[in-house]
């Protein structure tokens, strides 16, 4: 291997599009996934911090249903901004 000093290109077979593509999905799922991370660290600090149990169980199941409903309809995080708004609000008010 050390005396291969030929170039390496992306000819030859690499399937280019298929590689793009897996890595928009990758970038997506990273994105979905810190969002419902900070709802869930927004969800604890409901529950530990302000005794707000019932609110953070249904922040929960409400993060974790707009996690599945934005991948399915390729909406990612987006569809995840909404509860986290509200869960910050929440965790302010309350």
């Amino acid at each position: 291997m050390a005396d291969d000093h030929s170039i390496a290109t992306a000819e030859g077979g690499a399937d280019l599009a298929a590689h793009e593509e897996t890595y928009g999905s990758f970038i997506a799922l990273t994105e979905t996934t810190v969002l419902a991370l900070i709802c869930i660290v927004l969800e604890l600090v409901l529950w530990g911090l302000e005794g707000q149990g019932f609110i953070a169980l249904v922040g929960f199941v409400v993060t974790l249903g707009a996690a599945a409903f934005g991948w399915m309809t390729g909406l990612t995080w987006r569809a995840l901004a909404p509860v986290f708004v509200l869960l910050g609000l929440a965790a302010i008010v309350l």
